[in-house]
């Protein structure tokens, strides 16, 4: 038997329309712009079949992945105020006959049906006048399992093929004979279809069982897939239309007079740290670097101290490089005369200030050993002897630490047996495990990494689900939930974005699973009371970067490209072209993208 089983399906017409995704259209805070008009329906409930997806760093969950830098937010003087809700204009009426179709992953069948004996009898393909139908018939003996499918688009990345791939996933098709008895003939007629461009029964032959029916589309449009019986048949359908364009994405449009942030906002970009300043971007690390240090790969800043500190590889070293030796540097905000600050040990991430800027906690790898373990330091801003916060020795790597207050700091934690927790360093030296008991029972399988509030009197977690995603946690510094606050459970994901400085806690909330598209509900809740306020709603095919509270404003960046997999949590590498953005929510409501890069643009301070 071959390796792969492959069907070239012909293609009538190729329809070359902008690539996008469906949903439904979005009201501005400060104006409504004129949008298009979608026909398809908002995203079906996620599927909780799949796996937890694997942690990512940054604020998303990261127990797995290289501790990226958190910064504790810099106090200022003025609370951040809400924005006046603008009621939003009334949903368009969908198109009954695109009921049920979404980007969302869909499955058909249970996703506990096992293993199944299955052969195809025939692939049809019909036109409707909203969309175009592929259907699979599906022979199977009596003692069979029933079949079931995942479904999800991705995007190929190439550029002499389709460029995205609707892929229907069997994972419990047993290599039997049934399947052997699989032919699929290269001059299957497609009744005018005009969407595939090509179809490919892909299955590895080592394996006892597996196979994807990969459909190459121009471009990602709304779908549905669904399981029927008596005889089994899988039909998928696929929208003509539905795609969305920039202007669904709202975090990505400017609107209003262009704000600017009232402090300097750093950010690393290309290896360098970056401010922006007075309505200008300038390098503060390019003139510096040579001959001391490389390729900047975390950073933090205090208002507080007017200092910035830094982990950075030696010259010639590739930051890419997991187990590549970093140090501790600490310059101001004009990036002038940089000093080591802290080189004891092998490896540096995750600086943080005090709230007052006089010390400095970062994360640290003393072994240099596969997996790392990892360890809490600080040193004091001035300068003098690393202290290590966490015990040695002992099965916790402990990353990614935040600032209760001067004194006490809350971590992630992560043992060799993937479980995770949360732990406090107290005042009195000692260390407390506040994330155990938030992991009891089966609802919850890990934690990410804690987001404190200013004042310290709240701590914002993603807790991953068992059944996939994950909810927002807010609980206190002894790890209690905070009444009437937590869980946050909507959608698919929950993630924390940045405090203000009055306690008010920016989300963003993913509607529903899915490998393209993000649909996405930006949100603020004030822990003294009240509901929560939508900021803005949007859907886009790329994702978003780091986020901070700068005054009244929020600072974020919008990455191109998003990271493979569900989308919804922060990806632990972003690649690709992206833009940092500030909005004045608070003030006077405008939003101006600030500056743009042909790489990626990472972490943000303070």
């Amino acid at each position: 038997m071959n390796r792969h089983h492959k069907l070239s399906l012909l293609a009538c017409l190729l329809l070359l329309i902008a690539t996008g995704c469906e949903q439904q259209s979005i009201a501005e805070q400060e104006q409504i712009k004129t949008r298009q008009t979608l026909e398809a329906t908002t995203p079906s409930a996620t599927p909780t079949h799949t796996a937890t997806p694997a942690p990512t760093a940054t604020s998303g969950p990261s127990p797995t992945a290289a501790p990226t830098s958190t910064v504790a937010p810099s106090p200022t003087a003025s609370p951040t105020a809400l924005p006046t809700v603008t009621p939003l204009p009334p949903t368009p009426t969908p198109n009954p006959a695109l009921a049920g179709f979404s980007l969302c992953s869909q499955l058909a069948g249970s996703a506990d049906g096992g293993r199944f004996s299955a052969r195809i009898t025939a692939i049809t393909t019909t036109v409707q006048t909203a969309f175009e139908r592929v259907t699979i018939g599906l022979a199977t003996p009596g003692d069979s399992a029933p079949p079931h499918a995942l479904a999800s688009c991705v995007s190929t990345g190439d550029t002499a093929g389709p460029a995205y791939s609707l892929q229907i996933r069997l994972a419990g098709w047993l290599h039997d004979d049934a399947f052997k008895a699989t032919t699929i003939s290269s001059t299957v007629a497609l009744s005018g279809t005009a969407l595939i461009k090509s179809l490919e029964l892909r299955a590895d032959a080592s394996a006892p069982a597996g196979a994807t029916l990969a459909l190459g589309l121009a471009q990602p449009l709304p779908y549905r897939l669904r399981l029927e019986k008596d005889p089994y048949r899988l039909v998928l359908d696929i929208a003509k239309t539905g795609a969305v364009g920039a202007n669904n994405d709202m975090l990505a449009q400017a609107a209003g007079a262009a704000p600017q942030p009232a402090a300097p906002l750093l950010y690393l970009q290309g290896g360098d740290i970056w401010k922006f300043a007075d309505g200008k971007a300038s390098n503060l690390t390019n003139a510096t670097r040579a001959g001391q240090f490389g390729d900047v790969s975390a950073l933090a800043a205090s208002a507080a101290s007017g200092q910035v500190a830094f982990c950075a590889v030696a010259p010639g070293t590739d930051a890419g490089d997991r187990v590549a030796p970093r140090t501790l540097w600490l310059t101001d905000f004009s990036g002038k005369e940089p000093q080591v600050l802290a080189q004891q040990n092998l490896w540096c991430d995750d600086p943080a200030f005090s709230p007052d800027g006089k010390t400095i906690a970062f994360t640290a790898d003393e072994t240099g050993a596969t997996p790392p373990r990892l360890s809490i330091w600080t040193v004091g801003a001035a300068g003098g002897a690393e202290l290590r916060l966490s015990p040695p020795g002992d099965e916790w790597s402990r990353f990614a630490p935040q600032w209760l207050d001067n004194q006490r700091l809350v971590y992630a934690a992560q043992a060799e047996d993937g479980r995770s927790s949360l732990f406090v360093h107290t005042a009195d030296g000692s260390e407390r495990d506040i994330g155990a008991d938030l992991l009891k029972g089966d609802t919850h399988s890990g934690l990410g990494r804690p987001l404190a509030a200013p004042n310290g009197a709240a701590i914002a977690v993603e807790a991953l689900r068992t059944a996939g995603g994950a909810d927002l946690l807010l609980i206190g510094p002894d790890g209690a939930p905070l009444a009437n606050q937590s869980p946050i459970a909507e959608g698919y994901w929950s993630r924390p974005l940045a405090w203000s400085s009055d306690g008010t806690l920016f989300y963003l909330t993913s509607a529903c699973e899915s490998t393209i598209a993000q649909s996405y509900t930006l949100r603020a809740r004030a822990l003294t009371g009240g509901d929560d306020r939508t900021i803005a709603v949007g859907t886009t095919l790329g994702g978003f970067g780091d986020v901070r509270a700068v005054g009244k404003g929020l600072a974020y960046v919008v990455l191109q490209r998003a990271a493979d997999g569900p989308r919804g949590p922060l990806a632990a590498s972003p690649a690709g072209p992206s833009t940092l953005w500030f909005w004045d929510v608070g003030g006077a409501g405008g939003r101006a993208q600030l500056a743009a890069a042909d790489s990626a643009i990472g972490r943000l301070a303070p």
